[in-house]
């Protein structure tokens, strides 16, 4: 569970963010472009769906790509453990003294590695690549996480057109998303050790760039149209 956290958290946070912040800039511009409760709601869903798609299919790509790559780089080196075992003595030898070990540790830790090609492999990866190979991400449920997190966000500023006449939705839509993105940005803060009430400042400001550019955006477009 923990591995899982630890690699689905970055696409949590930016699968939800994105949900947020770009789905909130684009109604509020057409909003207030439109003057239109229809065409944000059409608008709002085309926009979640296509997107989330389009963020869990470049999350899975990307994370199988970047697995792909370290797995042949655990490959290369597990040839390396057995075409040239003594190399790899020479080098851990090495490796373990720039660290500070005599060589009286040394020599039990190296004739421990070599004797199990799985530890040794482990340590190799770790040590030389900067590779841990149990905890490698996961290209499709890190995409499940990306898309349903862009989904879970995106619906919050599009929910209260649903239900509201479009002047009324769109403050509501603004301050429901903001206050989502304050708290979201807090439990990240916490997850991660970080202030709360920063994290969630943090993402406030970014949001709040976004509603700025899509309303200056749409009010202009609505003047030149009109």
């Amino acid at each position: 569970m923990s591995t899982f956290i630890r690699s689905g958290l970055r696409d949590a946070v930016f699968g939800t963010q994105d949900g947020l912040v770009s789905t909130l800039g684009v109604l509020t511009g057409i909003a207030e472009g439109t003057q239109s409760g229809e065409v944000v709601v059409i608008a709002g869903f085309v926009i979640i769906a296509v997107e989330s798609l389009s963020m869990a299919g470049g999350s899975y790509l990307s994370t199988k790509s970047q697995r792909a790559y370290l797995e042949r780089l655990l490959r290369e080196e597990e040839e390396a453990i057995a075409k040239d075992p003594e190399g790899e003595r020479q080098e851990l030898w090495a490796m373990y003294q720039a660290r500070g070990y005599s060589n009286e540790e040394i020599a039990i830790v190296v004739n421990r590695l070599l004797s199990d090609k799985r530890l040794l492999l482990e340590d190799m990866a770790h040590k030389e690549l900067g590779i841990c190979p149990a905890t490698l991400d996961e290209p499709m449920s890190n995409a499940l996480v990306m898309g349903i997190a862009y989904v879970m966000g995106g619906l919050i500023p599009v929910l209260p057109y649903l239900a509201f006449p479009v002047h009324t939705a769109l403050p509501i839509s603004i301050g429901s998303t903001l206050l989502a993105l304050f708290v979201f940005g807090g439990l990240k803060g916490h997850v991660v050790g970080q202030g709360w009430w920063r994290s969630g400042l943090e993402m406030l400001s970014i949001a709040s760039l976004a509603v700025l550019a899509g309303f200056a955006i749409g009010h202009v477009t609505r003047l030149w149209v009109g």
